[in-house]
């Protein structure tokens, strides 16, 4: 039995995540483009809001920072799961939601590779010269002066080396965590992965998940490769928009859950389940939409990333709060942080909490800039993204209360004292028995214990106890 089986999540137990569009109303370009595009794919309209909540994340994550009422400024980048099952048009929103983007990449790596071929004239020019130095170098009948000289020649040419030109790509979609921090290095400082295949990311580069905290921080990271060298991803911004099937992700828990969840990095993430609308799409007639509000405003943002990064200019324009939505935000965080107290609504996801206030902040930031350009988030603006990211909050508190290892370790005690106990006469296992002839994972006490009160909590066992004997009971 895993992660997702039974009336887990693959059955959605947990509920779906669900977003009011009238409560967005603040963002309209931004709410139009998720109604259109859920409406022609027929959708669920909360998986066409992640995928183009991603987009709004990559075009903007460059160009802006956040400030918040007490002082901190820091970048706006996101990193968003979509969890959908297989059919549920993942690719298809991806496809006309970065349709715009990838046109645009498209045109502009036109421009790049023109500017490769032209560099790599000039390299294999500057190494013959470099060759035809040190070939004279090794003529022995040389003067000590003479190859003073071209040892000077030669430290002079290197000065010379042909500089290659930085590419302007942003979105990756298969990439290694080496291949990432080149690219962030030495092209474009600003990119996201976006992928509907969730299981290529997965395997990848999102696997290496202190990488992607320290890119979602904005705190810099020092890369060191024995094949590809040493980086240093200062101030870059880096995104996630992955699209992802219940079984895939349940894979990558098995194998990450546990370090992902201890390491913050599913606390900073933005995860939707939305409810499948698999049976309910009809087709009525021809669905008419109109993005050119979004795909323009795309385009302009688009064109700013790229006068910047011609530039080398890696300002960034600072969003704040309007006096009112400071108040509001303050309040947020103290009524949150209270949350976090024993007995709280956030007891078992304080990891999560803690970084509940720094999205909402992030996405207003974000969806205020694209929709305006402005600086100013007013207070309506604030509760609209707030709506976004608690919704995904109910996700997380639901799925990582507990740790996947811990889910995994309670679903493998289950099936063993299943196995054990087949006689409703006898329904209780010695905890001893367990840690001696049990499943391998649960021979350690720790890990017997955490499973053993998952599966108290969840109503599945109980535990008795004779003197000093403790006894774990089927119910």
């Amino acid at each position: 039995m895993g992660f997702f089986d039974g009336n887990r999540l693959g059955g959605n137990e947990f509920g779906c995540s669900s977003v009011n569009m009238e409560e967005i109303d603040s963002f309209p370009i931004f709410k139009g483009a998720v109604i259109s595009i859920a409406q022609q794919t027929q959708a669920p309209i909360e998986l066409a809001l992640s995928v183009v909540l991603s987009v709004v994340s990559l075009v903007c994550q460059y160009l802006i920072d956040v400030r918040r009422p007490w002082g901190s400024v820091g970048p706006v980048s996101l990193m968003i799961f979509s969890i959908a099952l297989s059919g549920e048009r993942k690719t298809a929103i991806e496809d006309i939601a970065v349709k715009a983007l990838r046109a645009f990449e498209k045109k502009r790596k036109l421009s790049d590779s023109q500017k490769i071929r032209e560099w790599s004239v000039l390299l294999e020019l500057w190494e013959r010269q470099k060759k035809k130095i040190q070939k004279k170098m090794l003529d022995e009948s040389l003067t000590l002066s003479s190859y003073k000289q071209l040892e000077s020649d030669l430290l002079v040419h290197a000065k010379s080396e042909p500089t290659r030109p930085p590419m302007f790509k942003m979105t990756h979609q298969d990439v290694t965590p080496a291949a990432l921090s080149k690219a962030l290095a030495q092209d474009c400082p600003s990119a996201a992965l976006f992928t509907s295949e969730g299981d290529i990311a997965l395997r990848g580069v999102v696997n290496q998940v202190g990488m992607m905290n320290a890119l979602w921080s904005g705190s810099g990271l020092e890369v060191g490769r024995a094949y590809s060298g040493d980086f240093s991803l200062a101030d870059v911004r880096f995104s996630i928009g992955i699209g992802v099937q219940p079984r895939v992700f349940e894979e990558y828990l098995e194998r990450k859950g546990e370090l992902g969840k201890a390491s913050g990095f599913f606390a900073r993430s933005l995860i939707f389940y939305p409810e499948s609308t698999q049976g309910t799409r009809f087709i009525e007639g021809e669905v008419r939409i109109d993005l050119s509000r979004y795909e323009k405003r795309v385009e302009e943002l688009l064109e700013e990333n790229v006068r910047k990064f011609d530039a080398r200019d890696s300002s960034k324009t600072v969003v704040g709060f309007s006096a009112e939505a400071s108040e509001k935000l303050i309040w947020l965080h103290n009524k949150v942080e209270k949350e976090m107290r024993v007995g709280g609504s956030y007891e078992r996801a304080r990891d999560h909490a803690s970084k509940l206030i720094e999205n909402i902040s992030r996405v207003a930031a974000l969806l205020h800039f694209f929709e305006s350009g402005g600086t100013e988030i007013s207070v309506s603006e604030l509760s609209s993204a707030e709506k976004i990211v608690m919704g995904c909050s109910v996700m997380y508190k639901n799925m990582f209360s507990f740790s996947p290892q811990v889910v995994t370790d309670a679903d493998a005690l289950i099936s063993w004292l299943q196995a054990r106990c087949d006689s409703p006469l006898f329904r209780r296992t010695k905890r001893n028995d367990v840690l001696q002839r049990g499943p391998a994972a649960l021979r350690r006490a720790t890990r017997l214990n955490r499973a053993v009160d998952y599966l108290v909590e969840k109503g599945r066992v109980k535990e008795v106890v004779y003197g000093r004997v403790a006894e774990i009971e089927l119910i």
